[in-house]
């Protein structure tokens, strides 16, 4: 083949776009806060986290028989920090649950409506590379949902601080990270539930009250809490400096009613219990939902958000 002839090929092929919402090949979020919010050495991630973990099974904790783990809250600021309670979520993980997962963080510095998906196949922490899940793509489809993100905006610590965890803990998932900004709580959460299945576990990151002094913030920490595990998050609704992810717990209490998930509150801390200052704290729950084995099979008549709340929470957005 001549030379302009080549020429002719490669910029035919170089100008053809790629597919509405298309990934190029192996496109990779890399850390962007190891070392800062957790180790960035390999051999003391892993070890820090195993030190976390040994500290938390030190607490008793109850844990439901003959039901099926579905979904957990974490939290997500730095290990030295919230590490300690993230380390209860962990606890009830194990190798082979899960093939899937989908995790919901709260945007904290771009600021969109509804969701996004960074436009990558995989994140990559020091503990290694986590591909993306197809189920990415599909939610892709959906672009006043789930909007794509650049590799080049996504700065956020929400999805990237948990994913050490998920690594140590299970064996070979795949991920589908969405960042949740204000928006349709019900349409992001039908969205989800289209894509659940027995093997997918959902985790929400989120902190809770910020910068109250130590016993305010245990007071309304607790208050958040109940209406959590109760699923009921009127205040978390109606009510500011409850959680930053407050968007994205609303999306999991909406599908656990649906599903009749039984919350657990495995560990609840707050900065000023760790390395922080008790006048200035944030607040760090860690949360399982359970589901009875029985449920997995029956048709979904769970409880939603009436159309009043819903229409609240789209007011919020």
């Amino acid at each position: 083949m001549s030379n302009p002839l080549l020429f002719l090929v490669l910029a035919l092929a170089l100008s053809v776009p790629l597919p509405p919402h298309a990934v190029p090949a192996e496109t990779v979020r890399k850390s962007v806060w190891a070392g800062h919010f957790y180790e960035a050495d390999p051999s003391e991630l892993g070890q820090n986290i195993d030190q976390l973990t040994s500290k938390a099974h030190k607490t008793h904790l109850q844990i439901p028989k003959n039901k099926r783990l579905r979904a957990i809250i974490m939290p997500h600021a730095g290990y030295i920090y919230s590490g300690w309670t993230a380390a209860h979520a962990a606890r009830v993980l194990s190798a082979d649950q899960f093939s899937k997962v989908i995790l919901l963080g709260p945007d904290h510095r771009i600021g969109f409506k509804n969701a996004a998906i960074c436009d990558v196949t995989a994140y990559e922490t020091p503990l290694g590379k986590i591909n993306l899940h197809k189920d990415s793509a599909k939610l892709r489809l959906q672009p006043d949902l789930f909007q794509p993100l650049p590799v080049s905006q996504d700065k956020e610590h929400s999805l990237e601080v948990i994913l050490p965890f998920l690594q140590r803990y299970l064996n070979d998932f795949q991920l589908v990270p969405i960042m949740v900004g204000h928006g349709d709580v019900l349409q992001i959460s039908n969205a989800l539930d289209s894509i659940i299945d027995i093997d997918t576990l959902l985790v929400v990151s989120s902190d809770l009250s910020h910068f109250l002094s130590y016993d305010e913030a245990v007071v309304r920490d607790r208050e958040t809490i109940d209406e959590i595990v109760n699923l009921n998050p009127d205040k978390l609704v109606k009510t500011d400096n409850r959680a930053c992810g407050k968007i994205p717990l609303l999306i999991l209490t909406e599908i656990a009613r649906r599903h009749h998930w039984h919350p657990l509150l495995l560990h609840y801390s707050n900065s000023g219990d760790t390395a922080g200052d008790r006048s200035r704290v944030v607040g760090y729950a860690a949360i399982a939902f359970w589901e009875d084995l029985s449920m997995e099979n029956r048709d979904n008549t769970g409880a939603k958000f009436s159309e009043a709340q819903g229409q609240v929470l789209i007011k919020l957005a």
